[in-house]
């Protein structure tokens, strides 16, 4: 009973972390997000990676809605952080939605 007991707050501590994680982490992307749109009017919205990106997703999905800077630094960062996924296209278009 004991082993089943340490067990099963085991589990409860680990999916308590993954919560915290999820949460400082996209708080976070947030203000990554923030401190990107400050600078925006200073640096722009587009430069090459970004143009790079949204010609390849352009070609690869027709109903790509083409991302600025700002947006593809959010989306690395959700995805890198909180996601633990890669920048596909469609990976990227899924975490500006949310």
């Amino acid at each position: 009973m004991s082993k089943l007991f340490f067990a099963l707050a085991l589990c409860c501590i680990l999916v308590a972390q993954v919560l915290a994680q999820d949460s400082s982490g996209r708080r976070f992307c947030n203000r990554l997000f923030s401190n990107c749109l400050r600078e925006q009017p200073t640096v722009g919205t587009k430069d090459d990676t970004v143009g790079f990106f949204n010609a390849y997703c352009e070609r690869h999905d027709r109903n790509w809605k083409r991302v600025t800077r700002c947006e593809l630094v959010r989306a690395s960062c959700i995805l890198s952080m909180v996601r633990c996924d890669n920048g596909t296209c469609k990976n990227v278009a899924d975490s500006l939605r949310t």
